[in-house]
């Protein structure tokens, strides 16, 4: 019952901030007035997740496994709403997918951290370094754009982000082989460091990217089926916005709305400790953002920042056309 009395506390304050927006002539017609609560959603578990802190006991909402994302874009499972990896949807889309960029939720949670293996605690040449995801997922392209190819005879791939937090954790891939690095995102590193004495966090990502670029990172896109009504899809975003960014400003909304879930079941949902997040959405990182990256922003708006972004990664500038609008 306690738990429900949160969750419930959590509702009536974004409801609260959407009844403010609505105050407009009767007559005005406003997208919020559709209704979204049948809408399907599939996240991956980890950082996504936060962007969805007040939909965890909505019965439409899924979380899977990193690697289970791309089986979703056809058939008869695919979700009204998906949140994968900006350049993956992209590339799903190009492909085929039914799918149209809707909005970014995370501007940059990763982090190369030591294990506390390596000798003179310095990346050289040798170092064993774990990445998680496909070889040309995200996390992948970025370590490339930054460091080449000089450490590949190192790399170790793994699954997710959440196999990268245990190797972290233990200091060992998930062989049992020691390793140096670990390529890894927020909230999962927090928890590995809290296991490890000897870990800590060598470089911040964002930094690094950004120092090389001179552009912010982009990272979790929410993509909208193109079955989705217009009206509809833009009910929810404008939902989302609002909750986001009051769980920025007020991160304990965030801890109410995921403590649906707790202790180990919690961490198997999300795939991460959510009594972690309070902490680290408190955190910055050195671009100046919550440490979690967590964020909004319609795609539509910036596409010229996922342009860039993009074109960093070697890929051609989006159409229009990729847009939900």
């Amino acid at each position: 019952m306690k738990k429900l009395l949160i969750v419930l506390a959590v509702l009536l304050v974004l409801c609260g901030c959407t009844v403010q927006k609505k105050e407009e002539p009767a007559d005005v017609p406003t997208e919020t007035n559709a209704d979204y609560s049948g809408l399907t959603i599939v996240t991956p578990k980890g950082a996504p997740v936060l962007a969805f802190y007040d939909q965890i006991a909505n019965e439409n909402y899924t979380r899977v496994a990193a690697d289970a994302i791309n089986a979703l874009w056809s058939g008869d499972q695919s979700p009204d709403i998906m949140t994968v990896d900006l350049s993956s949807g992209i590339k799903a889309v190009a492909n085929g997918a039914d799918y149209k960029l809707a909005a970014i939720v995370t501007f940059g949670n990763f982090y190369l951290a030591s294990t506390g293996n390596d000798d003179n605690d310095t990346l050289d040449t040798g170092d064993r370094v774990v990445l998680f995801g496909p070889e040309n997922a995200l996390p992948g392209k970025i370590w490339h754009y930054l460091y080449g190819e000089e450490f590949d005879e190192g790399l170790v791939y793994v699954a997710d982000a959440q196999a990268a937090a245990a190797a972290l954790a233990s200091g060992n891939d998930p062989e049992g082989n020691p390793v140096d690095y670990v390529y890894v995102a927020q909230p999962a590193m927090t928890g590995a460091l809290k296991k490890n004495e000897n870990a800590k966090v060598y470089k911040d990502i964002q930094a690094e990217y950004t120092a090389k670029s001179g552009l912010s990172m982009i990272q979790a896109a929410v993509f909208i089926k193109n079955d989705v009504d217009a009206a509809v899809g833009n009910a929810f975003l404008d939902h989302m916005d609002e909750a986001i960014n009051a769980a920025v400003t007020d991160p304990e909304l965030a801890a109410a709305g995921l403590s649906v879930y707790t202790g180990d079941e919690a961490v198997a949902q999300y795939g991460f400790n959510p009594e972690l997040v309070v902490n680290v959405l408190k955190q910055k990182s050195a671009s100046g953002m919550n440490a979690m990256g967590l964020g909004f922003a319609r795609a539509a708006d910036i596409k010229s920042d996922i342009d860039a972004f993009l074109e960093v990664l070697g890929a051609g500038k989006t159409s229009e056309e990729i847009y939900f609008r």
